[in-house]
């Protein structure tokens, strides 16, 4: 078992997840000792999740933070240029300056998984003695069952795209969390405690993401 998985199991009972209100509605690159980036998030996923998924999720995550959905007004800011990595890549020998684990949980895709959704976070972070620790855990299957209702008649890949979408949103919302050492939420935005349907799948403005690319 890796550090990062014993670390993930061991990190606490105690945990601050975003909670769902029903609304209508690649390769990596590992940085070299002296490029390497203040940030890398680390992903880890079930055997059961696609490949598909990866390349236009750090895509995704990508645009949404180029477009500020990571600018707070408190003024703290998520890294931009954020190193994304999975958790199955050849690590041996590289040395982060600061690691972030994230923890899918499910298929991570949007099919008819149950009629009607369970209640609990869709994402959250678990905190220790008073500090936020970085380890966040998502959870597909909620997420998906939130999603179902739009993905009606869409086809194979933006299907994959809203899900993409909707994981990235989550995971910023609790990146915020870490990075603020808070649990306050804010009154509107990705950081509000309760995001619906339409703010899963809200596209940045600045999307540069082709169909041709999904």
């Amino acid at each position: 078992m890796s550090l990062l998985r014993l670390l993930h199991r061991q990190a606490g009972r105690a945990i601050l997840g975003i909670l769902l209100t029903l609304l209508p509605a690649s390769a990596a690159v590992i940085p070299s000792q002296a490029e390497k980036p203040d940030t890398t998030i680390v992903f880890y996923a079930q055997p059961k999740v696609s490949e598909d998924l990866w390349p236009v999720l750090f895509q995704v995550l990508r645009a949404d933070l180029t477009d500020g959905q990571g600018e707070l007004p408190n003024r703290f800011d998520l890294d931009k240029q954020a190193t994304f990595l999975r958790g199955t890549d050849d690590l041996r020998g590289v040395v982060f300056s600061r690691i972030i684990s994230v923890k899918l949980l499910g298929r991570c895709d949007v099919l008819p998984q149950t009629e009607h959704p369970s209640r609990g976070p869709l994402g959250w972070v678990p905190l220790v003695s008073g500090t936020i620790q970085p380890f966040i855990s998502i959870d597909c299957t909620r997420i998906a069952q939130v999603l179902r209702p739009a993905a009606a008649g869409l086809s194979k890949q933006d299907r994959q795209y809203m899900m993409d979408q909707a994981i990235a949103h989550v995971l910023i919302h609790e990146w915020n969390h870490i990075e603020t050492q808070s649990a306050r939420h804010s009154s509107h935005g990705i950081s509000q405690a309760y995001l619906s349907l339409n703010d899963l799948i809200e596209e940045p403005r600045s999307n540069q993401l082709s169909v041709a690319n999904r």
